[in-house]
């Protein structure tokens, strides 16, 4: 236990851009954009999948939200950083 570092790809001086408020507003961000979206992503895939059109869209966009607001936070820490 006495060997604590710093969490991955974070800082190890604490600064404005150590915090994972970036990373959480842009979880929150991609999980509501992807909320507006199922209803069109669900109406897209229907003719492939029929009747569970509903719960694989949730599905698919529930495990890429996470992805896509990983990259976009890191887009903009890097932003900030190399600015």
């Amino acid at each position: 236990m006495d060997d604590v570092g710093s969490l991955p790809l974070r800082m190890e001086k604490i600064g404005k851009l150590s915090t994972p408020w970036i990373d959480r507003i842009c979880l929150i961000f991609t999980l509501y954009l992807c909320y507006l979206i199922s209803p069109y992503f669900s109406e897209l895939i229907q003719n492939y999948t029929g009747a569970y059109s509903n719960l694989i869209s949730l599905s698919v966009l529930i495990l890429i939200s996470p992805l896509v607001g990983n990259f976009i936070s890191l887009k903009i820490i890097n932003y900030f950083i190399f600015k």
